[in-house]
């Protein structure tokens, strides 16, 4: 039978939530942390003996000129402990090596014992380990003592407790002068946050500002930080800031749906399915969008439920359609046009195996 074609329309905004330094962006290995420095030679000595992964070598290299004061030393130290590279884990020994290269200076031991305060794996002496609120408190500290020596990750996250109120009192403008030190030496993601900001018009009186945020998405773009390119390809795509230019919001679409981003490859599912600023290739917009929907991604979800119905770069399937519409409906995306194609169209059967694919997928989800 003929299926009616369905019009597609973008639908997307800005990504602009705040994102704090996680997996690739972390600074976690104590051989290569910038903010660890090899001052003598017996830390050097020991970054060598961690990158053959001999940390029992590396903590006879440390312990003698920890002992004697080095901060780098220490911070090594206390993060062999903390690891249990070739050595036993001891927190206990990690957190008195930590905090003293922390009093001592060293920006990447206060930045560990602020994460290792705020995830509970330590206390600090005297804190009663159910006081949330001291424990905030001292994260809080820790994390600003950092950034006030050097770390990129320290002023990131102080800079996003300013941000969110989280310790300290809400202050927009500190939050842009922590996230602004990072993002002049080049951080990614305090480059991603400047522009958020700008973007969410915390820094214009509540109008977002597009035209200030995007030499900060590009800078953060160009060092592949995803929420940043799928931004530059919004605001291409829809004319945010700058001419509409489909072909650049192709390209970073593409870019930001290559590390998985499902608004990404929705984005540029739909631009592929019209042939803007990139050829036309339904059958590839529709395994973009089924990447977006499998990922929860309720467009997508729809888009796909749509192209099974027309069977547009997928072989019709009504049962498949449903799956997809119905998965969508359920987190209460509805869609009137597509009801009436299935009111139309579908049969029982048709509609029970919908029901069946569409259970599996959730039950796939939740054990996940």
């Amino acid at each position: 039978m003929r299926r009616p074609q369905i019009i597609f329309k973008p639908l997307a905004i800005l990504a602009v939530s705040l994102v704090a330094l996680s997996g690739a962006w972390a600074e976690t290995d104590p051989t290569t942390d910038p903010n660890v420095r090899a001052v003598s030679p017996e830390v050097a000595q020991a970054v060598d003996a961690l990158k053959a992964n001999d940390g029992q070598r590396a903590a006879a290299f440390l312990r003698p000129v920890a002992e004697k004061g080095d901060p780098s030393a220490q911070a090594l130290l206390g993060q062999i402990y903390l690891d249990g590279i070739g050595i036993d884990q001891d927190l206990f020994e990690a957190g008195r090596w930590l905090r003293s290269a922390a009093a001592n200076g060293e920006p990447s031991a206060a930045f560990a014992l602020a994460e290792l305060t705020s995830d509970k794996t330590l206390t600090p002496p005297g804190m009663d380990p159910t006081n949330t609120d001291a424990r905030v408190q001292e994260a809080t500290r820790l994390y600003l003592l950092s950034a006030t020596n050097g770390s990129l990750a320290g002023q990131v996250e102080i800079g996003l407790r300013y941000a969110q109120g989280i310790g300290v009192a809400q202050d927009i403008i500190q939050a842009s002068r922590w996230f602004r030190e990072a993002a002049d030496s080049n951080s990614p993601v305090a480059q991603f946050n400047l522009g958020a900001l700008h973007a969410a018009g915390a820094l214009n009186g509540g109008t977002p500002d597009p035209v200030a945020a995007l030499p900060w998405f590009e800078k953060a773009a160009a060092s592949g930080h995803p929420d940043a390119q799928y931004n530059l390809g919004l605001t291409a795509a829809q004319g945010l800031g700058r001419e509409v230019d489909n072909a650049v919001a192709a390209k970073w679409f593409a870019a930001a749906a290559g590390h998985g981003m499902a608004d990404a490859q929705a984005g540029l599912a739909y631009l592929t399915y019209q042939g803007l600023g990139t050829d036309k290739d339904v059958a590839r917009a529709a395994e973009l969008y089924a990447q977006a929907a499998e990922q929860g991604h309720l467009i997508a979800q729809n888009r796909l439920a749509r192209l099974y119905v027309m069977g547009r770069g997928v072989d019709a399937d009504m049962a498949e359609a449903w799956k997809w519409h119905s998965l969508a409906l359920r987190s209460g995306y509805e869609d009137a046009e597509l009801d009436a194609r299935f009111t139309k169209f579908i049969t029982p059967q048709q509609r029970s195996d919908g029901d069946a694919r569409a259970s599996k997928w959730l039950e796939s989800k939740a054990s996940q």
